[in-house]
């Protein structure tokens, strides 16, 4: 039977203009290569209409529905991207009105315990390997303040996981609940692919090491079995060191004896082959590890910049009531692409010498 697969992110502000481009496919040029651009437009939204911007639209409705009056934490978590799908098998035993159906029941579910408003978007994905959703809940608790920490706590998770598959079978879905392990860790979706793209390796190397062995012992199967009571009936001249034997016996155990090196040094090889693989595995989890420390490094760094940013963005308009160009605000992530072409550097520095009173140079 196959499994539930229900797998969450949370969502800061910086999060959602990029998310927001890959979920929707505002962008021709995809950096996952498993998305197939020729079956985008079978993908669909289950709550179209909500959110057609992910950070203007989500942090509206945070700001419309909140009970306190106080601004939004510029860290705080402003949604929970559920990412719901299951192997490649369970799909295709279901047809395309089925396979909605699925995702819509999974939507229910999280509409009935997390609130239906709150789910600003569940945009399903045909053009990938396997169908899956993404949907985002933006985390308000019952007195409607924004808390991701209250909403999807560890006990919150826990039930999800057990709950939803028992709701999907009573909805008509042949799906169990995954291996419960509290010691193992949820990857987030580039990890996955990648350790998805080390097992594919170290497979093709297995079929690739099974198929020569095969053929080895293809070779060996080929030769004709000795025939004991032919041999024993054969005169044979022995003394303490030497056997003498008929040529074409000879030639028959050096064919055998030859085949069975063969296959024994390649079974040795692929062996020491295998363990290899399985070390360049173990030390590509490890780099892995690594660089998500380094990544996680670089954007506290990132959103210190930003900060730093923001705030003489701020400064200059406070004191000299004129902001940074709109060009180094997108590119900090600080606004988005507007479609206005930009000022040139030297209209800009033209209009600064105006307000300021200056000369122009």
């Amino acid at each position: 039977m196959s499994f539930a697969v229900a797998r969450m992110t949370k969502l800061k502000a910086d999060n959602l203009v990029g998310l927001g481009n890959h979920d929707q496919r505002k962008t021709e040029n995809h950096s996952n290569q498993d998305i197939d651009v020729s079956k985008s437009h079978l993908n669909y939204d289950l709550v179209a209409g909500r959110t057609q911007n992910f950070k203007t639209d989500i942090q509206k409705y945070i700001d419309e529905n909140k009970a306190s009056q106080r601004a939004t934490r510029k860290d705080a978590v402003l949604a929970n991207e559920w990412v719901i799908t299951s192997d490649k098998n369970f799909f295709e035993k279901l047809s395309g009105d089925e396979t909605k159906r699925y995702f819509e029941t999974v939507k229910e579910y999280f509409a009935n315990n997390f609130g239906d408003e709150n789910i600003r978007y569940a945009i399903v994905h045909l053009d990938e390997h396997t169908p899956h959703m993404h949907m985002g809940i933006v985390p308000f608790d019952d007195e409607r303040k924004l808390s991701a920490k209250r909403v999807f706590n560890r006990a919150a998770l826990q039930k999800i996981q057990d709950d939803l598959p028992q709701y999907l079978n009573r909805k008509g879905f042949e799906i169990e609940r995954g291996e419960k392990n509290p010691e193992r860790k949820n990857l987030s979706v580039p990890e996955y692919k990648a350790m998805r793209e080390d097992l594919k390796k170290i497979e093709t190397e297995k079929q690739e090491t099974q198929a020569k062995l095969a053929d080895t012992k293809k070779q060996l199967d080929e030769i004709k079995p000795r025939d004991t009571k032919k041999i024993a009936s054969k005169p044979t001249l022995m003394n303490k060191n030497k056997v003498t034997v008929d040529k074409s016996d000879l030639a028959d155990l050096e064919q055998r004896a030859v085949t069975s090196d063969a296959y024994n040094f390649e079974k040795i090889h692929l062996e020491v082959e295998n363990h290899s693989l399985r070390n360049d595995l173990s030390e590509a989890k490890g780099r892995n590890y690594e660089l998500k420390k380094e990544n996680e490094r670089l954007q506290k760094l990132v959103g210190t910049l930003q900060g730093i940013i923001r705030n003489v963005d701020e400064f200059l308009h406070k004191k000299l009531g004129i902001n940074l160009p709109e060009k180094w605000l997108e590119r900090a992530g600080l606004k988005e692409p507007s479609k206005k072409v930009p000022e040139s550097s030297q209209e800009l520095d033209r209009h600064k010498s105006d307000e300021l009173g200056g000369p122009h140079l």
